[in-house]
Formats: structure tokens, C-alpha cells, sequence
């Protein structure tokens, strides 16, 4: 039974997960690096999700303080990541090279709840496994296909309806059985690859799957709990609680500790405490500070303000971090001659966090590329 731990408070543990997730403290060398630390960033809004990976990377041009945006391209451009689905049943963008693992640990158990789905778009397991192989052989010899090329061969297949939410999960079922995945965008648009042909070949087996999945999960995510890991990743209870069980024993170096009545898994040192001011980082809507943590979602949001007046949706999607907790949201409006940030927060802001809000939009402001930047204050 680990021993309650009286001295950490919400905001040390926000702190301790920033440097976890490599979002604070030393840089990674690349977006690629990063994406192997975190193995999995949360990707349904492409071009906002690049922004996870960069903020954790070192800077590669003037004026940045962190990765550009062309470096993570180069890494999807070039296949070394994919986006695709696994895991929880939406977008992710993971290292080529983890994929199989990733499936291995969570496919058949997504499948299952993914059945219902199916059902109510009326696709069969008959339909289902005829449009997996016509998606594997229409993607075979290199072809990257978009999704109305996709369409297309589906009809042709003998597919019914093709379109909207039926062919929506055809690709969907595809990509789950390991038949295709990301290809190189063409245009800005998504297109669809053999999965065999872009990812590198290596059997694993389902338990090993799932430990190192907890592995990657908790070397740069912890402080989080079982129940945290098992939600990100679509497992079972057990499943994830023996993984959890054979890192303990294996000298894998998962340590335990408890807080607020619940065990928290980490890996490594727990930091020191945070000296100096106030940090407030502005962050895509589905950054991993945000996603990863469902069961402990208490310690995401502020510590400051009473969770009820954080609102059900959000004025803008994407978070403002104070401390490593949201405080509140920002969109931004690139125009010719600078960056419009529009920002919203559950309160005002003390002088200090005005200053650290201000050198947070600045780092945005270098990430868009822009001379200059117009900054909206707007709080409840």
C-alpha cells in the first residue's frame, strides 16, 4: 500500500505532468522525438494538433522558442509519423514505428465498442471485411488515396453507399484491422496508405502490448492512475492493472504514491518545486495536458476556481495552461501584418499572469510566423 504523499498539492502535480510531458524543462532534439516520448498526440483537428509536438521540441528557426511547424510536417510528410485511429476511437498521430504495438494493445477491444456504431450506419461484418480488402488492394504498390478515391473503389467493390458516415467508418474498421493508414497529405487533404507498406513489420504479442503501452503512458504522463491509463488507451481494467502489476515487479522503475485517496503511477524523480513566477502556455484544444488524464481530470482544471464555473463548452477551443492547469481558452486570426489572439479565462488575472499570459502569446506569435500580435483580454 503506498504511503499518502501530505505534500503534494493540485498545482505541483499540474507542475510534475508538464515536465513529464516534456512541456516544460529540457526540450526534446525533434517533433519526432517528442512524438515517440508521448507515443500518442490526439490529432481530430490536423493542423492545430501540430502545435503539441513542436511546444515540446527545441527551436529550429529564428525567433522560436520551440519546434516549427515545418518540422512536423517533414515527420508526417515522410511517414516516420502516421495519423490515424487507435486507441480512443479518434484521430492520433504516433511514430510509425509504434503502430502495431498501439493495435495490438487496443483494436480488438475498440472493435467491440465500436460494434454499435457499425450496426446503426447498417454495415455488416460481411460489408465490413469486403471493404478492408478493397481498401488494402486499392492502397497496395505505394498508391496514397483520398477519400473520395476511397469512395470510389468501395462502390466499385460492391459496397453499398459509400458515403458520409458509412464510408466514415469503412476506413475507420480499415484502419483498426491494420489495412491501411495515413499516406502523404496531397493538396491538404487526408489520404489513405497501405498499412503494411508504411509500417514497419514486427509481431508482438497482446501483453507486451499492453506493458509497453502502460510504459509509454506513464514515463510521460505521470502522476496518473490506472483508470487515467485505461481510458486513454480503450482497455480493460485487468488488462491495464496487470500491465501495471508486471512494471512493478520488473524493475521497469513504475513507482506509486498516494494522493487525495487515489494511487498515482509515475516513472523517474518527482521534480522539484517550481520557482519564479507564474507560466501560462497556450496549447491546442486536444493537447495531451488535457486528454490524458479523464479519471484525474480534477487536477487539470485551475485549483484556483471552483470547477462549477468552468463552463460545459468552452468560448474557443483551445486552452490557456496557468501552472500547467486550465485557466481558460484562446483562439487566434492570422492577418497580413500580425496574430489576433483572442483569449477568455474563468478569472482575472494577477499582474504576474498578465506578464506570463502576454510572453505565452508571444511564443504563439512566433510559432504562426507573424511580425506581430493584437492580444483580446476577456475573463468571467
Amino acid at each position: 500500500m503506498p504511503t499518502p504523499t501530505r505534500d503534494l498539492t493540485p498545482r505541483a502535480v499540474a507542475a510534475w505532468r508538464a515536465r513529464s510531458q516534456r512541456l516544460w524543462g529540457e526540450p526534446l532534439a525533434t517533433p519526432l522525438d517528442a512524438f515517440e516520448h508521448l507515443g500518442a498526440v490526439q490529432s481530430q483537428e490536423y493542423q492545430p494538433s501540430k502545435l503539441t509536438p513542436a511546444m515540446r521540441a527545441a527551436a529550429d528557426g529564428d525567433g522560436l522558442v520551440h519546434a516549427g511547424v515545418g518540422a512536423v510536417d517533414a515527420a508526417i510528410e515522410e511517414g516516420l509519423v502516421v495519423r490515424t485511429h487507435v486507441l480512443r476511437p479518434t484521430w492520433h498521430t504516433v511514430p510509425a514505428k509504434d503502430l502495431r504495438m498501439m493495435l495490438t494493445a487496443s483494436a480488438d477491444r475498440i472493435q467491440q465498442v465500436a460494434a454499435t456504431q457499425y450496426r446503426n450506419v447498417g454495415l455488416d461484418a460481411g460489408e465490413l471485411a469486403r471493404g478492408d480488402e478493397a481498401l488494402a488492394a486499392l492502397t497496395a504498390g505505394g498508391r496514397h488515396v483520398t477519400r473520395e478515391e476511397a469512395a470510389e473503389a468501395l462502390a466499385e467493390a460492391g459496397i453499398a453507399d459509400p458515403t458520409g458516415g458509412r464510408l466514415i467508418h469503412l476506413l475507420f474498421h480499415a484502419e483498426l484491422e491494420s489495412r491501411i493508414c495515413s499516406g502523404t497529405p496531397r493538396d491538404g487533404k487526408q489520404t489513405y496508405a497501405n498499412f503494411d507498406e508504411r509500417v514497419p513489420a514486427g509481431a508482438i504479442g497482446k501483453d507486451e502490448a499492453v506493458r509497453e503501452l502502460a510504459h509509454r503512458f506513464f514515463a510521460s504522463r505521470g502522476p496518473a492512475t490506472v483508470k487515467d491509463f485505461t481510458r486513454w488507451a480503450t482497455l480493460k481494467v485487468a488488462d491495464a492493472k496487470a500491465a501495471v502489476d508486471e512494471l512493478k515487479l520488473g524493475g521497469s522503475g513504475l513507482r506509486e504514491l498516494r494522493y487525495d485517496d487515489r494511487v498515482f503511477y509515475y516513472e523517474g524523480e518527482r521534480p522539484e518545486p517550481e520557482d519564479g513566477g507564474p507560466v501560462v502556455d497556450f496549447v491546442q484544444g486536444f493537447d495531451e495536458m488535457l486528454c490524458s488524464y479523464t479519471d484525474s481530470k480534477d487536477l487539470v482544471l485551475h485549483h484556483s476556481v471552483s470547477r462549477a464555473l468552468f463552463p460545459d463548452r468552452p468560448r474557443f477551443n483551445s486552452a490557456i495552461l496557468l501552472d500547467g492547469q486550465v485557466i481558460g481558452n484562446w483562439k487566434a486570426a492570422v492577418k497580413k501584418d500580425r496574430v489576433v489572439i483572442e483569449t477568455w479565462r474563468v478569472r482575472g488575472f494577477t499582474a504576474a499572469e498578465i506578464a506570463a499570459l502576454r510572453r505565452g502569446a508571444d511564443r504563439l506569435r512566433a510559432w504562426y510566423g507573424s511580425p506581430e500580435m493584437e492580444i483580446g483580454l476577456d475573463h468571467a
